[in-house]
């Protein structure tokens, strides 16, 4: 029996996270592939299906502040996220960041260099090739990580 050492993530995530890098300054961490586990709580109130799926799920970037207290994750989605069982696991998951008070953006690329930044109520367009939309994507995550400090986490109840 042996067991091989793989990438952490793959190369859509590898770019994804250096542009991410760019958008955010130094008082903010990014944290990939984090248990909703790791940095929510639950209280007693869930449903047993949820509950489950709260405590296998991981997101595919987390950004902190400087005090690492969540502001916003980010998931990088692809065409297999366009399947029944990924759109199902891709609502459990918004919904657990929704009542945790933690905002959500998917990202995807469109078409060829275009990158989709999306959430329920915006969406901002990216050409990677000629940069036309840089800066609106930036200023969408900027917007999510300034806001940071209205991020209320549930705590159990006891």
């Amino acid at each position: 029996m042996s067991i091989k050492v793989k990438r952490l993530i793959n190369p859509y995530e590898e770019r994804m996270l250096e542009f991410l890098q760019t958008c955010i300054d130094k008082s903010y961490n990014i944290h990939t592939q984090v248990s909703l586990c790791q940095f929510c709580e639950i209280d007693s109130h869930l449903e047993h299906e949820l509950r489950n799926f709260f405590f296998s799920s991981s997101v595919d970037a987390l950004i902190t502040d400087f005090d690492y207290k969540p502001c916003l994750v980010l998931e990088f989605q692809s065409s297999y996220h366009n399947y029944p069982e990924a759109k199902e696991r891709d609502r459990k998951k918004a919904l657990l960041l929704e009542l945790a008070g933690v905002p959500l953006l998917y990202s995807q690329i469109k078409d060829f260099g275009i990158l989709h930044l999306y959430c329920k109520n915006e969406e901002i367009f990216f050409n990677l090739f000629t940069g036309k939309g840089r800066e609106n994507a930036k200023n969408l995550i900027e917007k999510y990580c300034q806001q940071s400090a209205s991020c209320n986490l549930l705590v159990p109840a006891w």
